[in-house]
């Protein structure tokens, strides 16, 4: 096992200040006439300088001076052990020899681990028979119980290094390759040095998995892991970043010249990758480093830059940080990859009657999530607005739709009355094909009609948006219900209600947050309701925070709520847990518009 030798020379510094404490104590209580006195004073004023140079020099000492570190360390147990006057007393010395062992084996690799183990136990057994007056007997203790700590350090070390190992293919991984790249940033930083950072991912990675399972993945994955470690320099380290993708860290190289070196491994005919390849250095133009995770957020830019490109190929970053527009443009391809791979998922945000609370939801909204391999989870806001400006949120809405209704589906024998809510974007509403994809979804799902229902922003559906009021009309008279969301943010008017193809409003969370709290507003949502009722239509209530901000809701005419206090988005197998127990539902859904017959066609 190796460390950062910042971190070694840390622990060995506490290792030596705490031995020269004990000597000094044990000096102290020696007589002022002993000549073992004077020695192990002198071996505590040499461990105090070893030890403060250890701190001091932590960052220029070289490597492989904490080998001479450690191994002079127990050279200097073994001299205090052969001046003590007494086998007491020398036997107390040798205690510091479990020092020399725990070093060893914390920061060592094996080999080396045991190399000093035997120093360490050569030189405790050397000194302790040589004084003549400590038994072999005694000496076998000392030297078994060096022993057991050695195991017990050495197993416990190497299995905390474990959780930095990919245990498919044996290379560091994720968490394994941040370490190594704070601690490479460190050096680079401080010996002005250049830095190449590089993600690799596989080309067409999915098709093998949809061909022979996750084993046949396993094993190009290991396959992979193998040829490319062979071909890269021993200095330059190979590391799985997640699922298909590894990443490169090479010191002292150029991003141009890893490039080079990755070109053969990007482009094999057997097992193509792209890659991105990005630079960091000092010196040169006065510019420091960047964050590790900036770097990866290049790298990675780079990379999907690659696979936009045509794949098996290398991308090099430019120097300094990318623009906005980069970041994006790489974000989308995420996003898009995603989409390809089927990483989004639904949670599940519970509804309720506001008329009975206490028998349980009746539907919920899907809402999507996403979890990006570097950047971690991404605001559904910030990836849905992504989404909408580089065109790909009719297959976002597409993937949630079919997800939403496949996964409720599940439930229709034990729960035949529950809806589920589905968000569209304005966008994806005047698509071509959206209400032929709806309608090929629920035929494709067995999901009934009357049982979802498309929550649409208030402002797609204006008198401006024609098309958009079309398609509504459309999915409506397939039978599915049609809700305004975000009523009450801006765009609301209530003239218009009466013209709005939907059978209820969704009042946004900050309309409805004062409720409980504002009399003006109070009156204004009870207009609200009001007004629906006599329009046929429902009115549901978001941000429900609290048991009185419910009650004030349902008192003030909101047939639905929704919000923390009742139920938090869950994954599906938290919400579908929820229902049991729950009684039928007593409320009807959504009621469509006055002026629309039973068929869902406009009364003339």
């Amino acid at each position: 096992m190796t460390s950062e030798p910042v971190v070694v020379c840390v622990v060995m510094a506490v290792f030596f200040f705490a031995g020269s404490a004990g000597g000094l104590a044990l000096a102290l209580d020696l007589p002022a006439s002993s000549p073992g006195r004077l020695a192990l004073l002198v071996l505590v004023l040499v461990a105090v300088v070893l030890g403060g140079a250890s701190v001091v020099l932590r960052n220029r000492l070289p490597r492989g001076s904490t080998h001479v570190l450690t191994a002079g360390g127990a050279v200097m147990l073994a001299l205090a052990v052969g001046a003590m006057p007494d086998p007491s007393r020398a036997l107390a010395v040798t205690l510091a020899f479990v020092f020399v062992v725990i070093d060893a084996f914390l920061f060592f690799p094996w080999r080396t681990a045991f190399l000093h183990l035997s120093v360490g136990v050569v030189a405790a057994t050397s000194s302790l028979l040589g004084r003549g007056d400590v038994t072999a007997g005694v000496v076998a203790t000392v030297d078994i119980a060096l022993l057991a700590v050695a195991a017990v350090v050495g197993l416990l070390a190497r299995r905390a290094s474990d959780a930095g190992v990919d245990s498919l293919t044996g290379l560091p991984n994720r968490r394994g390759f941040d370490v190594l790249l704070e601690a490479q940033l460190r050096t680079a930083r401080r010996d002005e040095r250049v830095l190449s950072v590089a993600l690799l991912d596989l080309d067409d990675f999915k098709a093998v998995n949809d061909a022979g399972g996750h084993a046949a993945g396993d094993v190009v994955l290991g396959t992979t892991a193998t040829t490319w470690r062979a071909a890269l320099p021993a200095d330059v380290t190979l590391a799985r970043f997640g699922g298909d993708e590894f990443a490169v860290l090479a010191p002292d190289l150029r991003a141009v010249d890893l490039a080079e070196l990755l070109a053969p491994l990007a482009t094999d005919a057997h097992r193509s990758a792209s890659a991105g390849v990005v630079e960091t250095a000092v010196g040169d133009d006065g510019v420091a480093p960047a964050p590790p995770a900036e770097l990866v957020r290049r790298a990675d830019a780079a990379l999907y830059r690659a696979k936009r490109e045509g794949r098996a190929r290398v991308v090099v970053a430019s120097r300094g940080v990318d623009d906005a527009a980069s970041h994006e443009a790489a974000l989308a391809a995420d996003l898009e990859r995603a989409l390809d791979e089927g990483e989004l998922y639904l949670h599940y945000q519970p509804l309720f009657a506001a008329s009975a609370l206490d028998a349980g939801p009746f539907g919920a909204e899907a809402l999507a999530r996403w979890v990006h391999p570097v950047r971690g989870p991404v605001p559904p806001d910030e990836f849905v607005a992504l989404a909408e400006r580089h065109g790909l949120v009719g297959r976002l809405g597409a993937v949630v739709l079919e997800l939403a209704c496949r996964e409720m589906s599940t439930l229709r024998t034990r729960h035949p009355d529950v809806m589920v809510g589905v968000n569209v974007s304005g966008l994806e509403l005047v698509e071509p094909g959206y209400v032929d994809r709806v309608r090929d979804v629920l035929a494709r799902t067995g999901w009934p009609a009357h049982l979802l229902v498309l929550e649409v922003t208030e402002s797609v559906v204006d008198a401006d948006a024609p098309a958009a009021l079309t398609a509504l009309r459309a999915v409506r008279d397939l039978g599915v219900h049609v809700s305004i969301d975000d009523f009450g943010t801006g765009y609301s008017a209530l003239s218009r209600l009466d013209r709005l193809p939907a059978g209820s409003l969704k009042l946004d969370r900050s309309f409805t947050a004062t409720a409980h709290t504002s009399p003006e507003r109070a009156r204004l949502i009870q207009a609200v309701t009001a007004m629906s009722a006599a329009l046929g239509m429902g009115v549901v209530a978001e941000g429900v925070e609290s048991a009185e901000q419910a009650r004030v809701l349902t008192d003030l005419g909101c047939s639905t709520l929704q919000g923390y206090h009742l139920g938090r988005p869950q994954p599906f197998d938290v919400f579908t847990r929820s229902l049991e127990g729950r009684r039928p539902r007593t409320v009807p859904p959504p009621r469509r518009p006055v002026g629309v017959d039973a068929a869902g066609r406009e009364r003339v």
